[in-house]
């Protein structure tokens, strides 16, 4: 589809576009697409499945982790002073808290790795299906995520452009600059609303928690302010696997 002809066969149809003479009504199937056009491109089914999984697995067990931690916490304020004795037994709480947090911690690594992987094949498809214009594909896809506090925000632009991208459905011909006049979708805005969230609280603990705290109250209120942490990304954990595979249904059409 274009606004004017590339090619002497083109035709022009009721919606004032021209079309490739393969696309036109009655036309046989050449095998081929026609010139200037790029091959069919949609994401991964296996690696959106891996991600889907893999994140909702470790968001359930950051949930898992919050709620021991909150136990925890609660339990910490009730021994005061005690609470940091060196030589007491540890509750059943602690013990469950630092086990859950250790494998939550693992599985979401495993699952952070994975999703990078899908980001970057998921933004190599939208290049491409002819999309042009695009700033942030390529090393953005893993870049964005590792450069400090830019981090807050770069993730989320890559996110806005391949969905723009995939929300245009494609025909066998370049997109080109369609996707530009796209919208970003609210869910994938709440998952980032949440996981900031999550990322903020997570740095507010190191201000309002000394190292140096000696009583049980100032670790009670860390513990609870790291099981906030947790609570907020898992929530964004199960939004961001909606995001995936709503990305996912509108590659394939």
């Amino acid at each position: 589809m274009a606004d004017r002809p590339r090619n002497d066969d083109w035709w022009l149809a009721s919606d004032g576009k021209w079309y490739p003479p393969e696309l036109a009504p009655g036309a046989e199937p050449s095998g081929r697409i026609g010139e200037g056009a790029v091959e069919p491109t949609s994401i991964s089914r296996g690696l959106t499945n891996a991600v889907s999984i893999l994140v909702a697995i470790s968001s359930g067990l950051l949930l898992v982790s919050a709620l021991f931690g909150f136990r925890y916490a609660s339990e910490l304020r009730e021994l005061g002073e005690s609470a940091v004795d060196v030589g007491r037994d540890p509750t059943t709480s602690e013990l469950a808290f630092a086990g859950w947090i250790l494998f939550g911690g693992v599985m979401f690594v495993v699952a952070a790795v994975t999703t990078v992987v899908w980001v970057y094949t998921t933004s190599r498809a939208g290049d491409a299906r002819g999309a042009t214009e695009r700033r942030w594909r390529g090393a953005w896809t893993i870049g964005s995520w590792i450069i400090p506090f830019a981090n807050f925000v770069l993730p989320k632009l890559v996110f806005n452009e391949i969905e723009k991208v995939f929300q245009v459905p494609f025909r066998g011909i370049p997109i080109e600059d369609a996707w530009k006049s796209e919208e970003r979708t609210g869910l994938a805005d709440l998952w980032w609303a949440l996981w900031v969230a999550g990322s903020a609280v997570s740095i507010g603990s190191w201000i309002l928690t000394p190292a140096d705290s000696v009583s049980g109250e100032a670790l009670a209120t860390g513990i609870s302010i790291s099981s906030l942490t947790m609570l907020l990304t898992a929530v964004s954990g199960v939004v961001f696997v909606m995001v995936v595979r709503r990305i996912h249904v509108f590659s394939t059409r």
